[in-house]
């Protein structure tokens, strides 16, 4: 099979083998320039280096020269092709394996494709992020991520809610030691979901002996959690509430709480 410079027009032999092992790259023997072989791979000469003139006569026909498997400089000296022509037919070109050495016009198609398929993947990814960022923000190897994510491109975490799966586990009322007048409620939950979800508003109520509501009171996170940075109750993880709340009077026997 023969192959063609695509700058000197340097015609050179080859096999499949050998271009199969290079991936169709070629150095030119002739002027040393790296050619993708396989875009002028013929079984036959080129056209144009099939004949060439012998003086007046008549043109000779070389592919028979050529299909022995050897253009020698012998066509020179009988006229057949020019010297130029003979020793690229001879000269064996390198073949070329190494990356390094494409032509700046494949790497650079290379360089553009994995530029974009990167591009598409990170894109892909952050679409990805922000449809599940409800679901990521649940556990905490993504919770972080997430929420640094949602921060800078200005979307919204919602967690899943069950109010049913927050259990008391335990609750104390106190006078305040430092202010008259002040109860102090202090309570221990648990979240018995398998997942993360915001801390509750509290409501207190004090009762009188008739069970009819004498005071009422509902607190935020905010308000019964010291330094609150909205995060959310962990699965299995008791947290400690602390309430401050006025003293309903003698009137109250008896206090409830919810969850809302």
């Amino acid at each position: 099979m023969y192959t063609q410079c695509n700058h000197c027009k340097a015609i050179f032999r080859v096999t499949m083998k050998e271009l199969t092992a290079a991936q169709g790259l070629l150095r030119c023997g002739e002027c040393d320039t790296i050619f993708d072989a396989m875009k002028s791979l013929s079984t036959t000469l080129p056209e144009e280096r099939r004949f060439a003139p012998m003086g007046n006569a008549a043109l000779t026909d070389v592919a028979e020269v050529a299909a022995s498997n050897k253009l020698s400089t012998a066509g020179f000296e009988k006229g057949f092709f020019s010297k130029k022509e003979a020793q690229a037919a001879t000269n064996k070109p390198t073949f070329q394996a190494n990356t390094q050495h494409y032509p700046r016009r494949v790497f650079t198609s290379r360089l553009l494709l994995t530029i974009g398929i990167t591009s598409l993947v990170l894109l892909l990814l952050l679409q990805l992020t922000y449809s599940s960022r409800n679901w990521l923000a649940q556990y905490p190897l993504t919770a972080n991520l997430t929420r640094q994510l949602c921060l800078s491109l200005g979307c919204e975490i919602r967690l899943p809610r069950d109010l049913q799966k927050i259990n008391l586990l335990s609750r104390n009322v106190y006078s305040h030691p430092n202010t008259p007048g002040v109860l102090t409620i202090s309570l221990s939950i648990q979240n018995e979901a398998v997942f993360a979800q915001p801390y509750p508003l509290v409501e207190i109520s004090f009762l009188d002996k008739d069970n009819n509501v004498v005071a009422l009171r509902r607190f935020t996170p905010g308000e019964y959690i010291k330094n609150f940075q909205d995060e959310p109750i962990q699965p299995g993880v008791p947290s400690e509430l602390l309430l401050n709340i006025s003293d309903p009077g003698s009137e109250a026997v008896r206090f409830q709480f919810r969850f809302m």
